[in-house]
């Protein structure tokens, strides 16, 4: 409520910087991970939100319909602290006149999730950029063509829009990509991509099975439990979701569809659930000392400071994972 009552920038600023406390809290009252995700998520649409009512205060309603789109963690309602952005923008019409409207209020919203704490995604998967700021038939065709015309940079582009959420605007736009995602196994060579790439990411487990860390650089001797454990579980979800005609984003509820479809036997999606909830509940456990000792949250994992038990849970989990990325090349 503070949030979306804040009447300028600097009152919404110091509203979220209060996140992190509210995070600790929560997780120290043994808040599961999943409801964690869920409350940072609801916390950045809420900003997301007053963000654009900024915008558009300062420079009038909006030329067209709209809508604000959430891609990659935020879109499966599983945020974190340590989540960059990830987000477009699609409008009904075109013309450079609408397009230089939205070009600002995405840039706006982009800089002003930055200064709130949202860190810039690295690959440029903002509203502000045009490549994610599109009018509506546009979103459509890119659609299509990740399916029709499959390659490694189309392969890319669904990875992240194929988990997708409007959070704020009335174009209906929703039905029309899902009704693309539910007819993507109908492209053998587009799903076969899709396999190749949520079989052969990383997992951070070394040749004898025990948890890998990063030889050099400023994270030398740490464990990436986004890069070599989030990001590989979410992969193999999404193909199997994908490959049975589920279109639901949360990672959890994707595995339970895919089982109730008979898209993986019931042991293996139990498995899979259980070894995300354990790298999400190693993930939240590390942001939550950062943020007591007054650091901000990151991923990099040192395994030696895990408690034995902690340790064994990561390393199963992830030895779960490699197992179904294996079970998907045969």
């Amino acid at each position: 409520h503070t949030i979306l009552g804040a009447p300028d920038a600097a009152v919404l600023e110091r509203a979220v910087s209060h996140l992190p406390q509210l995070f600790l809290t929560l997780a120290r009252a043994g808040v599961p991970s999943r409801d964690l995700g869920r409350v940072l998520s609801l916390q950045h649409d809420a900003v997301v939100a007053r963000l654009i009512d900024f915008s558009i205060w300062r420079h009038g309603p909006a030329p067209e319909a709209w809508a604000w789109l959430d891609l990659g963690s935020a879109a499966r309602r599983e945020f974190t602290l340590s989540s960059d952005q990830d987000n477009g923008l699609a409008y009904a019409g075109s013309g450079d006149d609408i397009d230089a409207y939205f070009a600002r209020l995405g840039q706006e919203v982009n800089m002003g999730l930055a200064r709130c704490g949202v860190g810039v995604d690295n690959n440029g998967v903002l509203a502000g950029d045009r490549r994610w700021r599109m009018s509506k038939p546009a979103w459509l065709s890119t659609f299509d063509e990740c399916l029709h015309e499959p390659d490694e940079s189309h392969l890319i582009r669904a990875t992240v829009a194929f988990d997708f959420r409007p959070a704020a605007g009335g174009l209906a736009l929703a039905p029309e990509l899902t009704a693309r995602m539910r007819a993507a196994r109908e492209f053998p060579q587009f799903m076969r991509l899709l396999a190749r790439s949520a079989s052969g990411y990383p997992v951070a487990l070394g040749f004898r099975g025990q948890l890998a860390t990063e030889r050099d650089g400023d994270h030398a001797g740490r464990l990436d439990i986004k890069r070599g454990g989030i990001i590989p579980v979410v992969n193999l979800v999404r193909y199997h979701a994908l490959a049975t005609g589920v279109t639901i984003s949360s990672t959890v509820d994707r595995i339970e569809a895919v089982a109730a479809a008979g898209g993986v036997e019931r042991g293996e999606a139990d498995a899979l659930a259980e070894a995300f909830e354990s790298i999400t509940r190693a993930r939240f456990a590390h942001h939550a000392e950062l943020i007591a000792a007054g650091q901000p949250a990151d991923n990099h994992v040192d395994p030696g400071a895990l408690a034995p038990i902690a340790h064994a849970e990561l390393r199963e989990a992830l030895q779960i994972v490699k197992r179904a990325q294996k079970r998907l090349m045969v």
